[in-house]
């Protein structure tokens, strides 16, 4: 049989793709709500906390349906007067189900929002403060564990405006903090998004959240309240995003001296998604598989038989597949220190591919994050990049990477724009450069350079990447919404990646016509449509005083010259109408051969044959 050809380019698009196993599970999300009377007093712009909590609760599933739809999801309310779970916990609703998003989840909402005033709401559950918010959790915890899928993580989002529910019960907040702490014991995450201008939630939730967290931990840090439904939004986005590890590695310092750290992908292209081939009778998704042949015998043959060559030498070497497994297998997986560089020597042509990001992980070795912290803060103080060498897990390729240090970063809202930790950049190695012989060209003047920075200062505005969309992405999953939601009319989505011509013309003003006139000389216009060879002989015509040109035959000698060598076919059409034309020979509609026939003709030679 043949041997399979050595190809590692499906391994090497692999490699850049996803650079660790994928995370088994789901992640598991339910939307504590709270449901008492204050969540449903309108503001000035008559919108209720409880609209603003269902309109992202909503936005938020669409949103899950595109990146993760295998997540679970549900919908839990408390302080309702009503009581329908199945473990009879008073005043909680359970709303939605844990289950797979699907249509009818987001059309019960999108009908709940129809409403102006949710007196359906009221009339059909009702209020109650006579609620436990132990119960809730403990109900929420209860939902996760009966859970017929493997969760890799559990969280709950509690919405609400009341910054102290249990300010008249010792007991409650006792159990509610108890509660908190088992949440805390069985990996159950707990986010607050608090509404409301003058919440405050060192009365209450600060504890209970940073119960949950653990003593230690820095992520119970609450920000201020959110009161208009793209704040919540913005932060429910956040906080949606799951910061899900990738891979858990060990770096080494040298000398026995390592600590943990946990990699994330913070950039990743989005596609859309591959198409599925169904079965016309029965709707089903069909499977494929792929099975090899021995081409003389027919057999089919086992992975086990099939092996891998490299041509060397005009011969072929061939290696079994576990031979090909090991040969990649260089170095034990982590990150490993070779030295300190400053960071002016990371320039930005040395990108490879999207960066990786490191944050200590304690799980590992105990004391990671201060080690860490350490090697962060002094990093920052001297400006200057560790020099790594990253083995992202066994048998990869091991990648030289530099170690771009970034510290933490808040906004006015006390929310985290920026974490702190490591950018891991991929370096090219010595065989990955290359060197590029290019000419020299003109120059820019002062005048011009002055020019072009005038307009490039007019037109800088603040890049961030969540604010555009990609316009195919968002066509194809509107469309989708439209069809599963029964939209009466298709959601129009705005390009933002085209530019807003007449805005920018107003901010140049006159400053583009001046950049324009000092680069382009003349009645050169840029972008304009190039001359035609019928433009440029109607411009030869319009001017009398010039002669006809004649066919470009000097280099050959004159045409007798040129016809004794038999090197008439190789003149082009145009220079030989010309010269017919110049002894007065008609050459309207004749082609090439007709015309080499008529030179001949003409000097009263005889054609070669």
């Amino acid at each position: 049989m043949d041997l399979k050809e050595w190809d590692d380019e499906k391994d090497r698009e692999n490699e850049d793709g996803e650079s660790y196993e994928p995370v088994g599970g789901r992640d598991g999300l339910i939307f504590l709500i709270d449901a008492t009377k204050p969540m449903f007093s309108k503001d000035e712009l008559a919108e209720c906390p409880f609209g603003i909590t269902l309109q992202c609760c909503k936005t938020t599933m669409l949103n899950k349906i595109v990146s993760s739809d295998r997540d679970l999801v549900g919908v839990i309310l408390f302080g309702t007067n009503e009581t329908r779970n199945a473990l009879k916990v008073p005043h909680v609703v359970v709303l939605q189900d844990l289950q797979e998003l699907n249509a009818e989840k987001i059309k019960q909402l999108l009908n709940m929002l129809k409403q102006q005033d949710f007196d359906d709401f009221t009339n059909k559950y009702g209020h109650s403060d006579d609620f436990a918010i132990s119960d809730a959790l403990w109900l929420c915890q209860s939902t996760f564990s009966s859970s017929q899928y493997k969760l890799s993580s559990k969280r709950i989002l509690l919405f609400t405006n009341t910054d102290h529910p249990h300010a008249e019960s010792q007991h409650k907040q006792h159990q509610a903090r108890s509660k908190a702490a088992d949440l805390g014991q069985v990996d159950v995450d707990v986010e607050l998004l608090h509404m409301g201008s003058n919440f405050d939630p060192s009365l209450f939730y600060k504890e209970l959240i940073q119960t949950v967290k653990g003593e230690y931990s820095d992520e119970w840090r609450l920000p201020t309240p959110s009161t208009r439904f793209e704040e919540l939004q913005a932060r429910l986005y956040r906080k949606d995003h799951k910061k899900r590890s990738i891979g858990r590695i060990l770096f080494s310092l040298g000398d026995g001296v390592k600590f943990g750290v946990s990699v994330y992908n913070l950039v990743r292209t989005t596609y859309v998604p591959r198409k599925a081939w169904l079965d016309r009778t029965t709707n089903e998704v069909v499977k494929t598989s792929t099975k090899k042949f021995d081409a003389k015998t027919g057999e089919i043959m086992l992975p086990t038989e099939l092996n891998k060559y490299q041509e060397f030498g005009f011969k072929k070497i061939t290696f079994r597949c576990d031979e090909v497994k090991n040969l990649r297998n260089l170095s034990e997986p982590g990150l490993k220190l070779l030295g300190f560089k400053p960071d002016s020597k990371i320039k930005v042509h040395h990108h490879l591919k999207p960066s990786s990001f490191i944050y200590p992980e304690d799980g590992l070795i105990q004391g990671s994050r201060k080690l860490f912290a350490a090697l962060l803060e002094c990093c920052v103080a001297r400006k200057v990049v560790p020099i790594c060498s990253f083995t992202p897990r066994t048998n990869a390729v091991p990648s030289l990477v530099a170690l771009l240090p970034q510290e933490e970063k808040l906004d006015d809202s006390n929310i985290q724009i920026l974490p702190p930790g490591f950018h891991v950049i991929y370096l090219p190695y010595a065989e990955d450069i290359r060197t590029l012989n290019i000419e020299s060209t003109s120059k820019a003047d002062g005048e011009q350079i002055s020019k072009a920075t005038a307009v490039v200062k007019k037109l800088r505005f603040p890049y961030m990447p969540y604010r555009f969309d990609n316009p195919k992405l968002q066509v194809h999953w509107r469309n989708i919404e439209a069809l599963a939601l029964d939209y009466d009319e298709q959601p129009e989505v705005t390009d933002v990646t085209v530019p807003d011509h007449n805005y920018m013309a107003s901010k140049l003003g006159s400053l583009a016509q001046e950049f324009l006139d000092s680069v382009y000389i003349g009645d050169y216009v840029p972008g304009g449509k190039p001359r035609t060879s019928g433009d440029r002989k109607r411009m030869t015509d319009m001017d009398n005083n010039k002669p006809k040109k004649v066919a470009k035959i000097a280099d050959f000698g004159d045409m007798n010259d040129i016809a004794s060598r038999g090197k008439v076919e190789t003149l082009t059409v145009a220079e030989l109408k010309a010269y017919l034309q110049s002894v007065g020979i008609k050459v309207t509609g004749l082609k090439k051969a007709e015309l080499v026939t008529k030179v001949y003709e003409h000097l009263g030679m005889d054609q070669p044959s």
